[in-house]
């Protein structure tokens, strides 16, 4: 069995070049290797426990671990045999070293070309605690819009891990907060509904401006079912 393993220098030191837009097969892809992490690793994320709450670094590596289980199953060649996946995994910027650089919470990487990389920050969501602000916030949303995260290229995506209430209640809160703080987070023109696999009926994207590059960003933003029980 031929596997492409995961190389940790591209994915701390990607070509800083611009990539330019994705195929639409690479995006479905990423889609689909998220699709089946989550597909696989859902009874660790929802397995109730003392803290009721499973911590967004322990879901994304259920995630990250179960889509290398994927990758390295399989004993012919198929299209996953060509990604690796990637968390977390730091970036260098100016001003940070060690401890103190931003970590990018999941990364799908594809063994073609220049090694594509498709970058996912991701977010708790739950009410009275994880708030949607910080999904939009500097430490969400803020770190694409910014340019500190995938300033290589034309999209990435946000993971909303859902602890509470409806997948349906959170895509109206979070859609709404984008709106309301339309002017902060660069937001350009409206947000819409683009179902890209057939798994992820509730995903929508964001095009938002970033100033420091001079080139946009289209977020797609995928919600996760993690509630307990």
């Amino acid at each position: 069995m031929t596997t492409i393993k995961p190389s940790e220098s591209t994915a701390i030191k990607p070509t800083r070049e611009y990539f330019g837009p994705f195929s639409t097969s690479f995006r479905e892809h990423a889609h689909l290797l998220v699709h089946w992490g989550y597909e696989d690793a859902c009874n660790r994320i929802k397995h109730p426990e003392k803290t009721h709450d499973k911590e967004e670094t322990s879901i994304t590596g259920f995630l990250a671990e179960a889509i290398r289980g994927r990758l390295y199953a399989s004993d012919q060649a198929n299209w996953y045999n060509h990604y690796s996946v990637h968390e977390p995994s730091p970036v260098e910027t100016e001003g940070r070293s060690g401890k103190r650089r931003y970590w990018i919470d999941l990364i799908i990487e594809s063994a073609f070309g220049d090694r594509c990389q498709y970058i996912f920050e991701a977010k708790r969501l739950k009410k009275n605690k994880h708030p949607v602000s910080g999904y939009t916030g500097s430490d969400g949303m803020g770190r694409f819009i910014s340019g500190k995260y995938a300033s290589r290229y034309n999209e990435a995506g946000m993971l909303g891990y859902v602890q509470s209430n409806s997948l349906a209640e959170w895509k109206d809160k979070v859609r709404g907060k984008i709106d309301q703080d339309a002017e902060k987070l660069s937001l350009t023109g409206s947000q819409r509904d683009e179902q890209v696999i057939d798994a992820f009926p509730l995903e929508w994207v964001s095009k938002h401006n970033r100033n420091s590059l001079r080139r946009p960003i289209s977020i797609y933003h995928i919600l996760l079912d993690c509630c307990v029980g």
